[in-house]
């Protein structure tokens, strides 16, 4: 619950911020100049910007966690060693696994717990294409 108020708190203020940014862009449309036009064009394509990436970023959320809650892991999953689950997640997927969503977010899940962040969010990604078929 805790995350989903920060979530909504994070969602209301890029909406604060996208609210300020087109409130600026009129403020140079209507200051007629030719400057202004092209401020007020930047402006609304940063807002355009900020709008889309709040969007995706939250549907990305959505689908991760449809994800784990539909997720169970293997029996053969080790908890307590990181590194010997990341090797056995990626093993997982190099022997055949590669079309299924659940080893995918295992390998997700074994690149949190690594702390590789970058990792981890390729892997979800691509565990929330494979379970979308």
């Amino acid at each position: 619950m805790k995350d989903r108020i920060l979530v909504v708190l994070l969602v209301l203020v890029s909406a604060a911020y996208a609210w300020g940014l087109g409130w600026i862009a009129w403020g140079f449309l209507r200051a007629g100049s030719a400057l202004g036009l092209g401020l007020a064009l930047a402006i609304v394509i940063l807002l355009l910007l900020t709008v889309w990436v709040t969007w995706r970023e939250v549907l990305f959320g959505l689908a991760a966690g449809r994800l784990a809650a539909q997720y169970e892991p293997p029996a053969t999953a080790d908890g307590e060693d990181r590194r010997a689950e990341f090797e056995a997640a990626r093993s997982a997927i190099q022997e055949g696994e590669e079309s299924d969503w659940r080893a995918w977010f295992r390998l997700a899940l074994a690149y949190e717990s690594l702390r590789d962040r970058r990792g981890a969010r390729m892997a979800t990604r691509r565990a929330i294409a494979e379970s979308r078929g």
